[in-house]
């Protein structure tokens, strides 16, 4: 029987042609299935699902062998990548993830020739660096090559979300115990420690593997603590961090709480808000309702997915706990593990000099957390900013470590042309799903991106656009050769500030000053997709950050290591990562006029400009961007395991 083959349109086709032009690529999902048949010949089959029909591939791959059994997989994998890219191209398809697996003949292949995991792994990560595609590898079953494929693209499809783009992994989370499953429990594989070691300078490297084997040899258990697997900056640094540590080989866990809208209201608004200062109003003082029911929620989620029995605690080395958000168990902690040793990790901007004042809501606050549950840790570790350090704690218990980002995720991996214009009509959709205008492709934009946070300071960038926008037209340039502005960002589900402060942004821009200028302020949320945030940022023309209050910025760091000059207000950690005049720009908290008279010498100032991204693509910045990427911060907390915990330290 003849085998089956992908159909391929072509180019010149009036279909081909239209969905170039306007349409955004339509979503499928893949399934790759191999057969070790004989020496040097292996069957593949290749399955695409839309979510009602498969169309299907069948081939069989002769291989060169006189070369060694990885590189005849290697050559296998070039073939597979240019045959799903040709059919995908040609009908306008968009792969959002594959599935990859064989049979249990082929399995055993590879179980006796340790050698060809490496190139079957190295397919999954082409098929992200190349394709953009969430790669996974599954063991498969079918009575024939073609219904393995067609199981592996079906699985696939239903571990992703069909909300736009497509792309988006269900978070999945150990019903037993509320352990994030990191990559779905290690079956996403998009890097490998090459890709980590190749954007990591050497010394960095090698003390990131001497410390992973002292980790292992003294067999550490390491645990991470927060509130929610997804949203914000802390879940994102904590997906980077296990899957290096996966890589790695250490033993390094994450747990979530399980989510209670009600705790999140106080422990945004009466936790993060105050110590941020963002407020005054009394009504968010911390009643004693509110502890009552914050305790019990922590205490609970303790008591029943990580308390006595549950094997998580009880045989942990060393535990770190983000934020304050679920830090009432750390009492629970002491008394089931006394030997544990408890990091607090804050990554907000706590006002050392409100909490000092008494009777202030944030002495009040940090009294309370600080007497019942974080002077109970051995560690305080606070973004590198002195006034983030709270009263009452000892300066030998602290210790300074800025936030970090991943290069090799889908916030800020390298993309093709093609990548970015799918992603900014995904934008544009998504946008106009919410009532805004879209990205105009001929244009360039200013960009902030963040989440919907009174601290963030959204209202002063739509006035110094305005300002820069009239300061534009007073010199005359045509409207339609002037920036658009791009507002955007991720929610979180234990922010309830976000729909608030998103309905108060659209409404001021219904105000008299800014009615004009509407129509070119792009306003959205976004659904929670890497890669869709990455390609807008990288088509910005520049970053603004104009947070009131912030610890430090990750955002600031994605947009520099993309080459775009940032503005920002001199707020929190952020002038730590700017270096004013050279890799961006720092204006004063509150002067919006300085933001827009920075952002008209960019924009008219050629040379001005282009000196900021030179500097930016030079080594010696690149070399200094290291310390806020994932190896090394991984380097941090390894380096922090091996000193304090005591298993294997008789100095611990």
């Amino acid at each position: 029987m003849t085998a089956r083959k992908f159909s391929i349109l072509e180019t010149g086709s009036p279909r081909y042609v239209l969905a170039r032009k306007r349409a955004i690529g339509q979503s499928i999902y893949m399934g790759v299935a191999l057969s070790h048949v004989t020496e040097g010949q292996i069957e593949w089959a290749c399955s695409s699902y839309d979510g009602n029909e498969f169309d299907t591939h069948e081939d069989v791959f002769i291989a060169d062998t006189s070369v060694s059994k990885a590189r005849q997989l290697e050559k296998l994998n070039d073939t597979i990548i240019r045959t799903v890219r040709e059919y995908a191209n040609s009908h306008n398809y968009r792969i959002q993830a594959v599935c990859i697996g064989c049979d249990e003949k082929t399995a055993k292949v590879v179980a006796d020739h340790p050698e060809l995991q490496d190139p079957i792994r190295s397919m999954c990560t082409r098929f992200w660096f190349d394709l953009d595609a969430a790669p996974c590898i599954y063991t498969l079953r079918g009575i024939s090559l073609t219904e393995e494929a067609a199981s592996a693209a079906r699985k696939v499809y239903d571990w992703f979300t069909p909300q736009f783009p497509g792309s988006i992994p269900r978070i999945a989370v150990d019903p037993e115990t509320n352990e994030v499953l990191v990559d779905m429990d290690g079956h996403c594989h998009m890097v490998d420690l090459k890709h980590f070691e190749d954007t990591t300078d050497k010394p960095t490297w090698d003390k990131l593997l001497q410390l992973a084997d002292q980790c292992k040899q003294r067999k550490l258990k390491i645990l991470f603590f927060n509130s929610t697997p997804q949203g914000g900056g802390v879940a994102l640094m904590r997906h980077a961090t296990i899957r290096l540590m996966r890589l790695l080989g250490v033993d390094c866990r994450w747990f979530v709480a399980k989510p209670n809208p009600d705790v999140f209201v106080i422990t945004k608004r009466k936790f993060h808000n105050v110590f941020q200062g963002v407020t005054a109003d009394e009504q968010y003082r911390l009643r004693q309702e509110d502890k009552d029911l914050w305790v019990e929620w922590c205490e609970q989620n303790f008591d029943h997915y990580w308390g006595k029995g549950k094997d998580v605690v009880e045989s942990a080395d060393v535990i770190i706990m983000d934020d304050p958000q679920v830090s009432a168990i750390i009492p629970r902690i002491r008394a089931l593990n006394p030997a544990a040793r408890i990091i607090y990790r804050s990554h907000i901007e706590i006002r050392a000099d409100l909490a000092s004042v008494p009777g202030s809501m944030q002495h009040d606050l940090w009294d309370f957390l600080w007497s019942g549950f974080i002077s109970k840790t051995d560690m305080f570790i606070s973004h590198p900013v002195a006034g983030f350090i709270p009263p009452r704690v000892p300066h030998t218990r602290v210790a300074l470590m800025p936030a970090a980002t991943d290069e090799l995720d889908g916030l800020n991996k390298k993309m093709s042309p093609s990548d970015l214009e799918y992603y900014r009509r995904v934008f544009n959709r998504v946008a106009e799903d919410q009532g805004s205008p879209g990205i105009d492709g001929e244009r360039p934009y200013v960009i902030q991106i963040a989440r919907f946070d009174p601290a963030k300071g959204i209202p002063d960038v739509v006035e110094a656009y305005r300002d820069f926008r009239e300061q534009l037209t007073n010199s005359g340039v045509e409207d339609d050769q002037q920036p658009q502005l791009v507002l955007c960002g991720h929610g979180s589900i234990d922010d309830p500030d976000g729909t608030v402060v998103y309905e108060q942004v659209i409404q001021l821009l219904s105000q008299p000053e800014y009615r004009d200028y509407a129509k070119d302020i792009c306003v959205a949320r976004l659904p929670a997709s890497d890669q869709l945030l990455c390609a807008i940022l990288r088509g910005s023309f520049c970053a603004l950050q104009l947070s009131h209050r912030e610890g430090f910025e990750v955002k600031v760091t994605e947009s520099l290591a993309k080459y775009k000059p940032v503005i920002a207000y001199r707020s929190g950690g952020i002038p730590l990562q700017i270096e004013d005049g050279k890799t961006g720009i720092l204006v004063e908290r509150g002067n919006t006029k300085g933001v827009a008279n920075a952002l008209v010498r960019l924009y008219t100032d050629t040379g001005y400009y282009q000196d900021f991204v030179n500097e930016l693509r030079t080594k010696e910045q690149d070399s200094k961007r290291q310390q806020y990427f994932t190896p090394f911060q991984s380097v941090n907390w390894l380096y922090l395991a091996t000193e304090l915990a005591y298993k294997g330290n008789d100095e611990a």
